[in-house]
């Protein structure tokens, strides 16, 4: 899975690091509907049949992720896909669902002696609004709020993911998760993409797969029966701020350079995909990247 100007050595090292902090994900599961998987889950790359086909394909499980390198750090950005975004009531009176859903994590890593650096910051995206935990007290908050301290099972992160709305918290006291009556599936990061036996497995594989290779390569793809929709400018560029759905809800999950979370006076809708919300959130990280070895982060700069 080599990115495009990536040399060998450092697109493996960038695999093995997104696997080293791949987080752990306990999924609130009410149903088969709150199983995580990709967007072509049924063999295409429509956005606006996922709600349609979900009961009639397995949901394997996967998480997109990629990988941006300054100086001093790493961030890896992964993100979660759910066909439905639903609601315990009839979907055609809540007002609540939507087809599509992607939700999505973010981590500063600190390069020093070690292989894998040491984690720093961790950020998680729920609906509306932008999670920030941290591992001590060296580092401060500026405008997100700090909500507590990352939870680890060895290096990895671990999250705490709703039901029905799927947004993605890092401590178990502020998610909702035990309101559901539901089960929790728990993922881990594997060598291949399983299937949950039941909403209260306990222990799932998910495959890792680069958004650049996937998503990213689709971005041109915008419109009723495409991957995409809801074209936006950024820095110069049209990219599509949308996964194409019609079920419930037009357009309503954003891409994983889409999210306009936080935004306002300091950031614009993507700047979260390329770290400028990490960095302006906290204190101290080195703001000078290294866009040949990242792909996307080249090409949306330009």
């Amino acid at each position: 899975m080599a990115e495009q100007g990536a040399p060998v050595s450092t697109e493996r090292f960038y695999e093995s690091l997104a696997s080293h902090y791949a987080p752990v994900i306990h999924q609130g599961a009410v149903s088969e509907q709150d199983y995580i998987t990709a967007l072509d889950f049924d063999g295409d790359w429509i956005g606006n049949n996922n709600w349609e086909n979900m009961p009639y394909f397995e949901l394997r499980a996967y998480v997109y992720y990629t990988v941006i390198e300054s100086k001093t750090h790493w961030f890896l950005f992964y993100s979660l896909f759910h066909p439905r975004d639903y609601t315990y009531e009839d979907c055609a009176t809540s007002g609540g669902c939507h087809e599509n859903d992607l939700e999505s994590i973010q981590l500063a890593v600190e390069k020093d002696s070690t292989p894998f650096g040491r984690l720093r910051v961790f950020e998680t995206l729920a609906h509306q609004s932008i999670y920030l935990y941290t591992l001590g007290d060296t580092v401060g908050g500026n405008f997100l709020k700090i909500r507590g301290k990352v939870e680890l099972e060895e290096d990895h992160p671990v999250v705490y993911v709703e039901a029905l709305g799927h947004g993605i918290y890092g401590h178990k006291l502020i998610s909702r998760i035990h309101l559901y009556l539901g089960g929790v599936v728990t993922y881990r990061v594997g060598e291949q993409a399983e299937v949950p036996e039941s909403t209260k497995d306990e222990n799932v594989l998910y495959e890792l797969v680069p958004i650049y290779e996937t998503l990213w390569q689709r971005r041109a793809k915008m419109g009723d029966g495409e991957s995409f929709d809801k074209p936006f400018k950024y820095r110069g560029r049209m990219l599509p701020k949308s996964i194409d759905g019609e079920d419930f809800g037009l357009d309503s999950a954003n891409t994983p350079w889409g999210y306009n979370q936080a935004t306002g006076s300091f950031l614009s809708r993507g700047d979260w995909f390329l770290v400028s919300c990490i960095i302006n959130s906290v204190m101290d990280f080195g703001n000078l990247f290294s866009f040949h070895i990242m792909p996307i982060s080249a090409e949306m700069f330009g």
